[in-house]
């Protein structure tokens, strides 16, 4: 089933989501904290190369300092030092420590960083540049020595680690994923279920309440026969008839809507909502609402539920005569966009709070306003129209005017790539 369906989706997904999130962090944080490690030692064995002016004594045992490097570190790093005096000049460089570099490229990494460390407010000691972890040290007289580590393969190593770490991750997450996709059916059965009764039940009820009420309306027109039509009270037992008949088939369509509709029909989106807005003719008269169709673009067909589309439409109108301002329009549109229709519906409103807005399309939502609202209303028409918007592949939305002064509800619904037929 379609409920069904989505809902595995939407729980492998997040699932999916979640797993690389949570494994990205890790080896993020992994990354973040391996970086730290790396820098305090390199740090620890250029002060050590700059202590002996990089020529590190071979027989050394142990390092003169404190710090995370080691010995073993010390003689296994590729280093060089370079020396500048106090007006820039470099006066020599000591690469015993390195075999992969020439002099040249040493003055130049040497001058680079000198730069840097003189323009810096001399507080830049320590840092990277290339491939090089660096430290400057100066002397009493203002000459420097700067100490270079080449951190080439050790770079390298840390990040074919994180590559691996990130395949493994991947493959983590693939199999969770893919293991959850199989096993969601089990999981989201009991909701399904639950459900699948919940809206059996209002379809079943709702069948079974129309039986009273068309009973309680054929009385009440019988009665009108005997003590007239314009009874005060049987005027409004017709009325509360009327209202429970429309809650009644809402409840019906919203229910079956929210879980599948077959969509059979060949529909003209405008030629639906042009029947839907001829309807209201009467109701715009009496109420004083004019209804203003500006534009209907043809050639707007899906494959659909005739039926349900017209209910929807209806209600987006219905809506507005209920809620608009007094003596407003209600302006009315079909426009054709690429691969989809768009259907508009505004009307003027005295007041609206844009935080409401969002909440306008959820079952049995009625504001403050609308409560007072001497048009009623139960909360149903509105889900209602979103239900059968997004059977239709569609989605529904309202946005409120900047002065909080005009409503516009849209219904989207896509367009198939060919134009249907009236067979398969």
């Amino acid at each position: 089933m379609e409920m069904e369906r989505k809902l595995r989706i939407q729980l492998t997904v997040s699932v999916a989501v979640a797993l690389t999130l949570m494994l990205g962090f890790v080896i993020l944080l992994t990354a973040a904290v391996r970086s730290q490690q790396m820098n305090a030692t390199a740090d620890g064995v250029l002060e050590v190369v700059l202590d002996y002016e990089g020529s590190v004594p071979q027989g050394l045992r142990k390092l003169p300092n404190t710090g995370p490097a080691t010995v073993e570190d010390v003689f296994d790093a590729q280093y060089f030092v370079v020396h500048i005096d106090s007006s820039g000049q470099v006066t020599d460089s000591n690469l015993n420590g390195i075999a992969t570099l020439e002099e040249d490229e040493a003055t130049d990494l040497a001058r680079a960083v000198y730069q840097r460390w003189d323009t810096g407010g001399r507080k830049r000691v320590g840092g990277d540049i290339d491939a090089f972890r660096y430290r400057v040290r100066e002397r009493s007289d203002g000459s420097v020595a700067i100490a270079f580590l080449d951190r080439t393969t050790e770079s390298g190593g840390v990040r074919s680690s994180l590559v691996s770490i990130s395949l493994v991750s991947l493959g983590v997450t693939l199999g969770v994923t893919l293991l959850f996709a199989l096993l969601s059916k089990r999981i989201v059965a009991p909701i399904v279920r639950s459900q699948q009764a919940q809206r059996q039940f209002v379809i079943d009820a709702g069948h079974d309440l129309r039986t009273p009420v068309s009973i309680i309306s054929a009385d009440a027109d019988v009665l009108s026969m005997d003590i007239g039509a314009d009874n005060e009270w049987l005027q409004d037992i017709k009325r509360q008839v009327d209202a429970m008949s429309e809650l009644t088939e809402s409840l019906i369509v919203l229910s079956r809507a929210s879980t599948s509709i077959k969509r059979e029909d060949v529909v003209d989106v405008g030629q639906v909502v042009s029947e839907a807005a001829s309807s209201f003719r009467s109701r715009s008269l009496t109420e004083g609402h004019e209804l203003v169709l500006n534009r209907v673009d043809e050639g707007a067909q899906l494959r659909g539920n005739r039926q349900y589309l017209s209910r929807m439409v209806g209600a987006l109108i219905d809506n507005a005569f209920k809620y608009s301002s007094e003596g407003a329009p209600i302006q009315m549109s079909v426009q054709k966009r690429m691969r989809q229709v768009e259907i508009l519906v505004s009307n003027a409103v005295d007041d609206v709070d844009p935080a409401e807005v969002g909440h306008w399309f959820d079952r049995f939502y009625q504001s403050d306003k609308s409560r007072n609202h001497t048009a009623g209303g139960f909360g149903i028409g509105l889900a209602m129209v979103r239900a059968v918007a997004e059977a239709h592949g569609g989605k529904a939305k309202a946005t409120a005017s900047a002065d909080h002064r005009s409503v516009t509800f849209s219904v989207t619904l896509p367009l198939p790539v060919r134009k249907v037929g009236t067979h398969e």
